[in-house]
């Protein structure tokens, strides 16, 4: 007597690929590398105020805002290009907008052009 067997290729499929997002947590080995921040957190001896929220998880301990932080030491580019690219496209945005602001100011007010968005008929 012989055994037949079927599988679903769909379910097996998906089991394969739900296992790739499965989640493993590893217990930290190194400690934290605390010299990459020049401004370290305060101490645990301060308390937080009285209105921080304590209801929630995982709620950061209160920080007072730092006001002597030099902007200066702050990387906001990783590199000249991504520097370019962001001032490419935030003229762009002021491109646009100025163009619209003159041609409302000027021609826009005896001409009023205007076309179908999203499908309107």
């Amino acid at each position: 007597m012989s055994v037949t067997t079927t599988s679903n290729a769909q379910t097996y499929n998906l089991r394969t690929v739900l296992a790739d997002y499965s989640i493993h947590h590893t217990p930290e080995t190194d400690p934290l590398d605390t010299s990459l921040n020049t401004h370290p957190s305060p101490s645990s001896a301060q308390q937080n105020p009285p209105h921080w929220p304590t209801d929630q998880r995982r709620v950061p301990s209160y920080r007072p805002v730092n006001t002597q932080l030099d902007q200066s030491q702050r990387r906001v580019f990783m590199n000249g290009a991504e520097r370019a690219f962001v001032n490419v496209m935030f003229s762009g945005v002021l491109l646009e907008a100025t163009a619209a602001k003159v041609w409302r100011a000027t021609a826009g007010r005896m001409w009023d052009v205007r076309y179908n968005i999203g499908g309107e008929w």
